[in-house]
């Protein structure tokens, strides 16, 4: 499972990852300055006591567990083992540690320092520096590298603390601005944005709200548009179709010449088409809340009514129609399953000119396939995408399952109708939509 990238654990990785690397750097400055601290004690000791009087060759002098010596062959064996040739720089300590450790102080430590004094005599001040031979405190045992390193920890954690109180400040915000956009739908776009008490997000949720209040408007006025139309289109359309039936009733009194015929024809086609895609566009322009209306429908007897009417569309063409249907109830919407079918049917028939159309129904399953023979080049002046697409729409809707095919020679469309809970899928629906 692949973890979102999230800014906020970013930036909190990056700030942490900044407060341990400023923190590692300062207590190795701090140990490094606590050595040089010490060092620099130690000279300034090894150079007073060089000015000690009384030592001769052969005579070193100890003081303060500090030996001071004329001559190189006075200085302790142990001093010349470790520094096995004398220093020739006057007033730079050198020093040799052994067994070092963060945790504890050496166990032994050698310091040696080559001064002139006053009157510009040899001084070689040294001192042998044992952990054994010091007496600690009872219960001190941890040196001062050790509190360095707890203090340095210690700071860590109080920046951790301190930098996620910072992030739960500056994100809570941030939260409540998502948790709030996931709650907006038509009704809470009518209230303006809360408060978020930073700039930043309250300028943010005034671009989101302003923008959704965009989009909304856009959509009721589309929605609007599509019933007003889609209302208004049934009275022309009845006009047309009642006319075309006079026309029909009075060809029977007095019969039309095969010119005025085919006009007719056309014009009835044409009120056919119109009636289809207005019922369509009323029905996708319905309020997602009001279920649809489901009874039992005949899956063969509804494909055998719709292909007698639409037959007229195959007058003066070549072509075989084919119908293999089998006995078959199922419980659908009436209006979006007729809708599906008599666009499916309607636009095999358009659009073969020269061949056939071969239907199958096996229970729920329909396949409808055209295969043209002679391919025509004439363009189809009533046009269908806009049904198709609208069709395409209804089964998205009511999740039916479809695939939609092309051939060498024609085309291939399947639907398998399924009798989902459409009240859950509609308030499905209702509640994604208000949620954008």
């Amino acid at each position: 499972m692949k973890i979102k990238p999230s800014l906020r654990f970013y930036f909190f990785i990056a700030m942490l990852l900044l407060g341990a690397s400023l923190t590692l750097v300062f207590s190795a400055l701090t140990i490094n300055y606590f050595i040089e601290g010490l060092d620099t004690g130690m000279r300034g000791t090894m150079r007073q006591l060089s000015k000690v009087d009384n030592v001769r060759d052969g005579h070193p002098v100890t003081l303060i567990n500090f030996q001071i010596a004329s001559r190189w062959q006075d200085v302790p064996a142990d001093i010349q083992a470790q520094f096995p040739t004398p220093p020739k720089s006057p007033g730079v300590l050198q020093k040799k540690m052994q067994d070092v450790s963060l945790f504890s102080p050496p166990k032994r430590a050698y310091f040696l320092i080559y001064m002139l004094n006053d009157q510009g005599e040899k001084r070689y001040v040294s001192k042998v520096f044992n952990k054994d031979k010091i007496m600690q405190p009872p219960k001190k045992i941890n040196s001062h590298f050790t509190g360095i390193f707890l203090f340095g920890i210690g700071g860590l954690v109080v920046f951790t603390l301190f930098l996620f109180l910072i992030m739960n400040k500056i994100s809570s915000p941030m939260g409540a601005l998502i948790d709030w956009t996931k709650t907006l739908n038509d009704k809470s776009l009518a209230l303006p944005p809360p408060d978020f008490k930073y700039h930043e997000p309250n300028e943010l949720a005034q671009i989101i709200h302003s923008s959704l209040n965009s989009v909304q408007s856009s959509l009721n006025r589309e929605q609007t548009f599509l019933n007003y139309a889609s209302h208004e289109l049934r009275t022309p359309i009845a006009v047309i179709r009642s006319n075309v039936e006079l026309l029909n009733k009075m060809n029977e009194a007095q019969a039309l010449n095969e010119k005025q015929q085919k006009i007719v024809q056309r014009i009835e086609r044409a009120g056919f088409t119109m009636t289809h895609l207005t019922e369509t566009l009323l029905w996708l322009g319905r309020d997602n809340a009001i279920p649809p209306q489901i009874s039992n429908i005949k899956l063969n007897d509804m494909i055998q009514q719709l292909v007698d009417e639409l037959r007229y569309l195959l007058q003066g063409k070549a072509v075989s129609v084919e119908i293999n249907s089998h006995p078959f109830e199922i419980q659908l919407p009436t209006t979006a399953c007729l809708i599906v079918l008599t666009n499916l049917i309607r636009n095999a028939f358009q659009h073969t000119h020269t061949g056939r159309v071969s239907i199958q129904q096996i229970n729920n399953h329909v396949t409808i396939e055209n295969t043209n023979i002679e391919p025509s080049t004439k363009q189809d002046d009533l046009g269908f995408g806009l049904g198709l697409q609208l069709t395409e729409r209804l089964i998205e809707k009511f999740h039916w399952q479809y695939t939609n095919d092309f051939m060498p020679m024609g085309h291939r469309v399947e639907v398998i109708f399924t009798h989902n809970n459409l009240n859950k899928t509609e308030t499905k629906e209702s509640k994604s939509i208000e949620g954008h």
